[in-house]
């Protein structure tokens, strides 16, 4: 079973970074409204009323990349985003927006985002 959940993710990854560029969390600047995938370890999340940051290379406040769920897309996940992935490596597929000077990619499919 753990085999087949890991092709499907794997499948997922491949589906979702097909058609973008695979990035460095470190490079995520240069790739504002460019539609890219990112590997890097969780370091920190965080789950607010409207939303659940999930922070990629650097615990917050020197997160290279932030993961934003919005509230009504995180019923879609299994179980809650914000201690899901914690202190795993994942690979997010988005596109890369500014928010108040951090990058960010807003996921609105748990197939966006993927346990390494």
């Amino acid at each position: 079973m753990k085999k087949l959940s890991l092709l499907l993710s794997l499948t997922a990854v491949a589906f979702y970074a097909k058609s973008q560029t695979m990035i460095l969390a470190k490079d995520v600047a240069q790739y504002v409204g460019k539609n890219v995938s990112i590997c890097d370890s969780v370091y920190s999340a965080k789950a607010l009323d409207k939303l659940t940051l999930i922070n990629l290379g650097g615990a917050y406040p020197k997160e290279l990349i932030t993961i934003v769920i919005n509230k009504e897309d995180e019923r879609k996940f299994p179980s809650e985003p914000a201690s899901m992935f914690i202190g795993n490596n994942v690979c997010v597929t988005g596109v890369v927006s500014d928010f108040k000077g951090k990058k960010q990619i807003v996921v609105t499919d748990p197939k966006q985002i993927v346990v390494k």
